[in-house]
Order: C-alpha cells, then structure tokens, then sequence
C-alpha cells in the first residue's frame, strides 16, 4: 500500500508541474495576445502595464499617439477632435494583423514567444502636421467674408474652432485614405517576455 501511495504521489507531482507548465504558457500567451489588442485600440496606458518603456520606445507608438492627440484639445472644436480620434483608431487598428502565436520556448528566465501576421509600414508614409496649417489657411482664403463674420460677432476664437470644424472631414479622410495604402509587410517576430513582480512583462521585440 505504501509503494502504491508513494508511486500515486510521485504521479501526482508530475501531473501538476505539466499543469503548471501549461497554465504559465497560456499566462505568457495571453500576456502577447493582449499587446497587439492594446496596440489596435492605441490603449497606451495599459501597453505600459505589460511592455517594458524600450520596447515601446523603439516602436515609437507613444511618439505617434502623442503627435496625434496634440490636436484633440478642445480648441480645436468638437467635430476637428471626433475626426483626429477617428483617424488615430483608424491607423492604429490597421498596424498589425492576421496575427497568430506560433511557438513559445522558455530561454533561462525569459520566455521566447513566436507570432506571425502582417504588419502596415507606416514608415513609408510621412506625417506632415504643416498640411493641417496649409489646409487652414486655403479655407481661410476661400471664406474670408463668412469668417469675418464669424469674428466680428463671435471672436477669433470662434472662428478659428469654426475652420478647424469645417477642414476636419476632408483633411482627415484624406490622410485616412494616404495611410491605409501604406505598404503591408508579412511579420515574424520574437517576442521576449520576463516576470517583474510576479507579472509577465514584454521586454524585447524583434523581427
């Protein structure tokens, strides 16, 4: 009865450090899922939660949400603001696709895990925030009577909210239609994970 016991307990073990090993590889697995979703939605703040700030540095994502969200202060008016936040979901959404786990190996203490997908490359495509001045000013030229109006009873404040308004569907729907032919490239990339605080974090990211 005893060796019985014994070989019952010895099986037992094994059956849970094979539970363990799985459940850390789907933690691990949720963890990367969970990135590209943040990425999709340009949900900054919980990306920070789970990646490292080098990782994100080098992706310049921080950079490009934040020379978008530059022009969603409420100087520039209600509908100027909805497109901008439009056009930013847009582009992000848009970054990577198709994207599916393929691999995960444990290196030491860092977990190597492979996705596949398609990624847009935006870098073949410039940001140019002088367009939204040069816009600006052509709408100013072409209604200068109907914004001096505007001013004389509203002020420039008034005016100015009016123009940003007024550009913000074309401008936006013409930089929306400009990114989305940005070229899409298939990915293959590794992405390192370590556990900091009892937490899986991504530290690397590399094609």
């Amino acid at each position: 009865m005893k060796k019985i016991m014994k070989v019952l307990c010895v099986f037992a073990l094994v059956f849970l450090a094979g539970c363990s090993s799985t459940n850390s590889q789907d933690e691990q697995k949720q963890v990367v899922t969970d990135f590209f979703t943040y990425v999709s939605k340009c949900d900054i703040k919980n990306l920070k939660k789970i990646t490292s700030s080098s990782v994100l540095n080098d992706m310049e994502l921080e950079k490009m949400e934040k020379e978008l969200s530059q022009y969603t202060e409420e100087e520039y008016g209600k509908v100027f603001v909805e497109e901008t936040d439009k056009f930013k979901k847009a582009i992000f959404k848009d970054l990577f696709t198709d994207i599916e786990i393929k691999d995960v190996k444990e290196d030491g203490d860092k977990v190597k895990v492979t996705v596949t997908g398609k990624e847009k490359d935006y870098s073949k495509i410039d940001f140019d925030s002088n367009e939204l001045n040069t816009t600006a000013q052509n709408y100013i030229t072409e209604h200068y009577d109907e914004i001096s109006k505007v001013v004389q009873k509203e002020g420039e404040n008034a005016a100015l909210i009016k123009v940003f308004d007024e550009i913000a569907p074309t401008l936006y729907q013409t930089m929306t239609d400009t990114y989305k032919k940005a070229p899409t490239k298939k990915l293959t990339s590794t992405v390192t994970l370590e556990k900091k605080d009892d937490k899986w974090i991504i530290t690397g990211l590399d094609e």
